[in-house]
C-alpha cells in the first residue's frame, strides 16, 4: 500500500457496504490508497500530520462537511504556510453541501473517490472564523440553531430536508437576533437578523443556494443577511435571493467582503461547516487561494 494517497474515513462510515464497494472499485482501477479510520474527532489531526510526515501528497476527507472541516483545519492550522498536499473529497454526509457546491457527482461515490485520487487540485480560498478555518458556509441565526438541535435520527430519516423543514417551522416563530456588522473603514451596520450566512461556497442546509454569488477563489466571503426587522415573507425572501445584490431589496442584505465582524448582545448560534458553535463576537477573514482541492 502506498502512503502517497491517504483516505481519512469517518469511523461510523467505515463499515458501510456502499463505502467498502466504492473503495474496492477504485482499487480495482489500479489506484493505490491507504485507508485510515480515526477512533474519534480528536485523533484526526494526528492522523493527518503523521500521514504528511510519511510522505502523503493527497489527503482525502471521507465523511460529511464536519469531517471535511476537521481535515481542513488539520492541514491549514494557523495559516502561516500553504499546505503542500492536495485535499480530496469523499462525500458521506447527510447534506454534502461542500461537495455539491464543487460540482462533484455525490450520487456516485466511486467516481467521487476516483476524482479525489486523480484530479489536479485547484487553489481555493479558506475562510476563518475566530481562528478556525472553514471552506464552505457558516450559517447564523435560527437555521444554525435548528441544525444544532435537530435530533440526529431525524436528520438521517429526512436527509437534507430535515434542515429545511425544521428551519422553516422554527422561522415562523423565530425571534430576531439584534446585533451589528463591523466592516473596516465603514460605519457599523446596526439591525436585527433572522438568519445570516457567510459563504466561501454557495450551498448550505441540504443544497440550498444561500450565497448564490460566492466563488471559491475570489478572495472574498459572501455575507447574506435575512433582516429581522422586515417581517417574514418567504416568497419575497426567495425572490430577493435571485437578485441578492439589488440595492432595493427589503429583506435581504448581501455583501462580498474580505474581513468583517458580526456582534450580538446574546450568543449567536453558528453552524460552521456542519459544526455548531455559540459566540457573541464572530470575526471573519479569508486566506486567499490557500488550499488545493481536487474537484
Amino acid at each position: 500500500m502506498s502512503d502517497k494517497i491517504v483516505l481519512v474515513l469517518h469511523r461510523k462510515s467505515a463499515n458501510e457496504p456502499y463505502v467498502k464497494e466504492a473503495v474496492k472499485t477504485v482499487l480495482k482501477q489500479g489506484l493505490d490508497l491507504r485507508v485510515l479510520v480515526p477512533f474519534n474527532k480528536a485523533e484526526k489531526p494526528r492522523i493527518v500530520a503523521e500521514s504528511i510526515e510519511r510522505g502523503a501528497e493527497r489527503i482525502i476527507a471521507g465523511g460529511g462537511d464536519g469531517t471535511i472541516n476537521a481535515v481542513v483545519n488539520a492541514l491549514v492550522g494557523n495559516g502561516e504556510q500553504k499546505p503542500k498536499v492536495t485535499l480530496g473529497i469523499f462525500p458521506l454526509g447527510t447534506a454534502n453541501d461542500f461537495a455539491r457546491g464543487c460540482g462533484l457527482p455525490v450520487e456516485d461515490l466511486a467516481e467521487c473517490l476516483r476524482i479525489a485520487c486523480t484530479r489536479n487540485g485547484r487553489e481555493i480560498d479558506v475562510g476563518v472564523l475566530n481562528g478556525r478555518n472553514f471552506v464552505n458556509v457558516a450559517s447564523l441565526g435560527f437555521g444554525a440553531e435548528i441544525t444544532a438541535t435537530t435530533p440526529i435520527q431525524l436528520k438521517k430519516a429526512l436527509g437534507g430536508a430535515a434542515y429545511t423543514l425544521m428551519g422553516m417551522l422554527k422561522a415562523m416563530g423565530a425571534t430576531p437576533y439584534p446585533g451589528r456588522v463591523l466592516i473596516p473603514g465603514e460605519e457599523p451596520i446596526e439591525g436585527s437578523m433572522l438568519f445570516a450566512a457567510v459563504g466561501n461556497n454557495r450551498l448550505a442546509g441540504g443544497g440550498f443556494d444561500v450565497a448564490p454569488k460566492a466563488k471559491l477563489d475570489d478572495g472574498l466571503l459572501d455575507l447574506v443577511v435575512i433582516r429581522g426587522d422586515a417581517g417574514i415573507q418567504l416568497g419575497s425572501i426567495g425572490k430577493e435571493l435571485e437578485d441578492p445584490m439589488n440595492p432595493d431589496n427589503v429583506f435581504i442584505a448581501y455583501r462580498q467582503l474580505a474581513e468583517f465582524t458580526i456582534e450580538s448582545d446574546q450568543k449567536l448560534h453558528c453552524n460552521l461547516d456542519g459544526e455548531p458553535i455559540q459566540k457573541k463576537n464572530l470575526r471573519f477573514s479569508v486566506r486567499p487561494k490557500h488550499l488545493r482541492v481536487a474537484y
